[in-house]
């Protein structure tokens, strides 16, 4: 790939992990809080005056990409926006680090900050913009790049809900929790959004995450029920292991990721590389419902005041360049398809826009066509837009059973035994095979002497 334009990036690429309000476990019960209608929070974000700790991210210079990129040629894009699919009459909310103005996202509507400060929804970070930009990039007028977002004709709501660069100098702390998290999906909910995307998360043990007193879990949760009646689909990112995000054993979860926990009501998405298998960064879990492109991607040019691609960011304090990934960028692939999907079904209800999803994808194998790390799989957009799912027409759908391979069925024991059983049955056919045609041989020459007698 020729990497001609180039962006830099700070430490919110990947994940951003938030600090919710951390209080003593009182009950160990594995599962999400019980909903509390009392924990209610408001739609408008509760200001942090923290300071910034560095200046935000700027622009780059150069040419452009002009190849295709891998994860557009792999889910279809070209294809189902020739079928007039492209978000059109859609809006997606991505409560994120902001999202930069720039000239492929002309329908960005400005949302909401938690940030003490007057600039709006502008992204220091660069995290909300790459985000913004796999959803709702448009085409490049000039036609010198073939980038664009999954849902091109959507409209952008940015609500900028935390960052990576404004840090409390005390407690260490940096704008953004479970609580702001909470008003930020309302503030989408309100505002009208078909599709919430956050590509944050809060990772906790499970003891915490399963607090009751927890007042910002609480509200986290009471906001995802409220979206998902409401018939809005929240997509949230997987997490990337790192910090407190801790990689989980297959069944046997240590840590839970927030919003991804409350998994009824979320569809939560994990990272694939461009040979389509898991990337080493994800967080398994019983909550992955589904996975997308998250490696080697190109992206909008992040930095503000931006105009151009970008295939590579800075990452870290010393501001390494390295590719762009974390499934972060895995999930707004999985919301722009979930806006096509409310765009040419618009009666199907949140639950069941998830649900063609999942159904659609393409499964791994294992139990009931799932596993904690890809949940059902990568997203087949065109069978996601095209097939006939059997719940949605009155007709359940096929039992799920374990599937057991043909060796699980075998007795080890006795293995040798069925091999020369085997070897025994195959030798008799070809015994029987071989007298039927060594009798049909000599029918045929007593046929052909008799035949010689008589001329």
């Amino acid at each position: 790939m020729s990497l001609k334009r180039v962006g830099a990036l700070g430490a919110a690429v990947g994940v951003l992990a938030l600090s919710g309000p951390a209080t003593p476990a009182l009950a160990q019960t594995e599962g999400p809080p019980r909903l509390d209608p009392s924990q209610q929070a408001g739609s408008s974000l509760d200001p942090m005056n923290f300071p910034q700790q560095q200046a935000c991210m700027g622009s780059s210079s150069g040419g452009t990409i002009e190849e295709k990129p891998w994860s557009q040629q792999v889910l279809g894009v070209d294809r189902i926006h020739a079928q007039g699919l492209t978000g059109a009459g859609t809006k997606a909310a991505v409560i994120d680090t902001g999202v930069n103005h720039h000239p492929r996202l002309p329908n960005l509507e400005d949302g909401p900050t938690s940030i003490h400060d007057d600039r709006g929804s502008e992204d220091c970070d660069g995290h909300g913009t790459i985000v913004a930009g796999i959803i709702g990039a448009q085409p490049d007028p000039t036609g010198q790049d073939a980038y664009v977002g999954m849902a091109p004709d959507a409209q952008i709501l940015s609500i900028r809900q935390t960052s990576s660069l404004f840090k409390d100098n005390e407690t260490n702390q940096t704008v953004g929790n479970t609580k702001t998290m909470a008003q930020a999906i309302n503030h989408a909910v309100a505002s009208g959004a078909n599709v919430i995307n956050i590509s944050q998360s809060s990772c906790q043990t499970i003891a915490q995450a399963s607090n009751f007193q927890d007042s910002g879990n609480q509200m986290l949760h009471n906001a995802v029920i409220n979206a998902y009646n409401a018939g809005v689909v929240v997509v949230a990112a997987a997490g990337n292991v790192g910090g407190q995000c801790q990689k989980n054993a297959t069944g046997d979860p240590t840590t839970a990721v927030l919003p991804a926990w409350f998994d009824e009501y979320v569809l939560t998405v994990s990272s694939t590389n461009r040979q389509g298998a898991p990337s080493e960064f994800d967080v398994p879990g019983p909550w992955v419902d589904v996975a997308a492109p998250g490696e080697g991607l190109i992206a909008l040019d992040p930095g503000v005041a931006g105009e151009g691609l970008a295939s590579q960011v800075a990452e870290g304090e010393n501001g390494q360049m390295g590719p762009i990934q974390g499934t972060s960028f895995a999930a707004p692939y999985v919301s722009g398809l979930a806006l096509l999907v409310q765009q040419k079904h618009p009666e199907l209800d949140a639950g069941e826009v998830m649900e063609r999803i999942k159904t659609t994808a393409l499964h791994p194998g294992g139990a009931n066509g799932k596993n904690d790390i890809v949940g059902y799989g990568m997203i087949d957009p065109q069978a996601a837009l095209s097939d006939v799912v059997p719940a949605e027409h009155g007709k359940a759908p096929p039992p799920k059973g374990e599937t057991h391979l043909a060796a699980d069925a075998l007795q080890q024991k006795d293995l040798p035994a069925i091999i020369v059983a085997i070897g025994g049955a195959g030798a008799g056919i070809a015994a029987i095979i071989f007298t039927a045609f060594l009798i049909n041989a000599v029918r045929s020459v007593r046929a052909r002497t008799r035949g010689s007698g008589e001329d």
